[in-house]
């Protein structure tokens, strides 16, 4: 027969087992929270969703159907056909509000499309939350006839050319964004010749390039402050100050703080741009001067 175990070990293997398990407790909580999975698009027909909007309200869908309507620049309704009735163009049960913030094309009249977005129960306030800085073009007769229905709050809207008509395409540069996209050009090429010149020690090539970013660093710095943004006008200060550095250490041959500078100055740049650079769909960027 086994002997207990008497209390000074029972309590020792207590304590043994809950340092235990707090140990292996501290990873699991200091692990970040998982990102929640995007919400899967479910294709479906506007017959479907008008006879059980409820079912849909809040999903990202995707429909192929005709437009019905066109109710402005950024507004039409579509509805399902069958082959029987596409000649006649009647549509087969009630037609759907689709709202596209960002068309940057006409549909046609007709004609079908594949729209991709979020069905919600169609309201001005709700357009509003779900599509900021959105001015809703309907008008009131229009606004009265589909609020409470379903509506789609569309992020695509491809057309029989497979051409999405709701890409979001940049606004036009202004000169000074012209002159600042000029300048910033400069700073890639600079810095990836200056990293390749560190490595190298190549004093000559590495003083060249560090002036020019210095240069490009001081634009950029007049740039932000005209803007009164005092983080980025902070963050340029810094890289003109690390190329700086950079100048007056190749000089004096220390090579090792010359290779510290150079693999931080590229940060300064990585943090402006996350903030204040903002890209479009068509894969160019404009700067974001309002949202901070």
């Amino acid at each position: 027969m086994r002997r207990p175990m008497d209390a000074r070990r029972a309590t020792a293997c207590a304590a043994a087992l809950t340092t235990l398990i707090a140990t292996l407790a501290v990873p699991r909580a200091q692990q970040p929270p998982v990102a929640p999975a995007p919400k899967p698009v479910v294709p479906v027909s506007t017959s479907t969703v008008t006879a059980n909007p409820d079912a849909y309200y809040g999903e990202n869908v995707t429909l192929t159907a005709a437009v019905e309507q066109i109710y402005s620049r950024s507004a039409f309704a579509v509805a399902q056909r069958t082959v029987a009735n596409v000649s006649t163009k009647k549509p087969l049960g009630q037609d759907i509000l689709i709202v596209a913030p960002t068309l940057n094309g006409p549909v046609d009249p007709n004609a079908y499309v594949t729209v991709l977005g979020e069905l919600v129960r169609f309201d001005p306030a709700e357009i509003a939350r779900k599509a900021k800085g959105y001015t809703l073009d309907l008008a009131p007769d229009v606004v009265a006839k589909y609020t409470g229905h379903p509506a789609v709050v569309a992020t695509a809207v491809i057309n029989t050319a497979m051409v999405d008509l709701a890409k979001r395409l940049p606004p036009p540069m202004t000169t000074e964004e012209t002159a600042y996209s000029t300048m910033m050009k400069k700073v890639g090429p600079a810095f990836a010749a200056l990293r390749t010149a560190v490595t190298a020690s190549n004093a000559e090539t590495t003083t060249q390039n560090a002036a020019t970013l210095k240069q490009a660093f001081t634009e950029t710095e007049a740039f932000w402050k005209t803007k009164g943004k005092a983080d980025a006008i902070g963050w340029a200060h810094d890289a003109r100050t690390q190329a700086e550095s950079i100048e007056k250490d190749v000089a004096a041959a220390k090579w090792d703080a010359v290779k510290a500078t150079a693999g931080t100055l590229g940060q300064a740049c990585q943090t402006c741009h996350t903030a204040y650079r903002e890209r479009f769909d068509d894969g160019t960027y404009r700067i974001k001067i309002g949202e901070k």
